[in-house]
């Protein structure tokens, strides 16, 4: 159970052992990000009928999964899209998920034995370079095409009295707009983020609290906001990514009430902390 997918995935030696034919596939144009450093391109699709828990307690659901031929500890992702349509609560420290039945409640319990298994091939690939992050769909152009470029040459200005406080202008500006431009820029070369931003970022890798990844589709902008006492601070604006992410179709409506009972136990039941 991944809740950090947008789509369900299917890896190509599980396809394989189900007996299934990659003529049955359907063809998938969308590119794939966060498998690895590279897009990846899917081998297609399938229809396939996906029963949860046994006996009276099941719930089957048609899903379709996108089926990739990357190295991966598991043999399959189920995404937040399918997790949503099964209405679950899914506990990561207990390895438990709970969803929705004509009849009550079902539970659905991970092996412990198995987990740790994982866990452990995933720790290998990712020392060889293969960690797999979030799963997005595609339809983006490349990566250097993701980032707006100029549409024209530029040149390198220097706008801050120190050395290295320089920026970019684009180089076929005549005489007074550049000179009007270059002054205005260097009457407010206070607002630039010089080593605000830089310093922070280091404090926050040399903490393990953040790392580099490698797909550039949901970044987001930095900015700095002014404290009280004149300092500032490095702060991240979400608005275009919030606007992109799906509502909870099923919020927790007494989370006060939740908190107060869960508290001073060891693990916060079904509660995304």
């Amino acid at each position: 159970m991944d809740q950090g997918s947008s789509i369900d995935i299917l890896f190509k030696p599980a396809f394989d052992k189900l007996g299934l034919d990659e003529r049955e596939l359907k063809a998938y144009p969308d590119t794939l990000y966060g498998l690895g450093d590279m897009p990846i391109k899917p081998l297609g699709y399938i229809t396939l009928h996906t029963t949860f828990e046994k006996g009276e307690n099941s719930k089957t659901l048609s899903i379709d999964f996108i089926v990739v031929d990357v190295e991966s500890a598991y043999n399959a992702l189920i995404g937040r899209t399918t997790l949503n349509r099964l209405r679950t609560v899914v506990s990561t420290p207990h390895l438990c998920m709970k969803f929705s039945i004509h009849t009550g409640i079902a539970t659905v319990r991970g092996d412990q034995k198995l987990a740790r298994k994982c866990y452990n091939e995933s720790l290998n690939l990712r020392g060889k370079g293969k960690e797999v992050h979030t799963i997005e769909l595609g339809g983006v152009k490349a990566k250097e095409e993701l980032r707006p470029q100029p549409g024209e040459k530029t040149e390198e200005v220097q706008i801050g009295k120190e050395d290295g406080k320089n920026t970019n202008i684009g180089a076929s500006l005549d005489g007074d707009l550049r000179q009007r431009l270059i002054k205005l820029l260097r009457d407010n070369s206070d607002l630039f983020a010089w080593k605000v931003v830089k310093e922070q970022v280091q404090a926050l890798l040399e903490a393990d609290f953040i790392k580099e990844v490698k797909y550039p589709v949901w970044l987001a902008n930095v900015v700095l906001v002014k404290k009280h006492h004149g300092k500032w601070r490095m702060c991240v604006d979400y608005t275009d990514l919030n606007k992109a992410c799906p509502k909870d179709l099923d919020p927790l409506s007494s989370i006060d009430t939740l908190v107060d009972a869960s508290s001073g136990y060891q693990y916060l039941s079904f509660m995304d902390a």
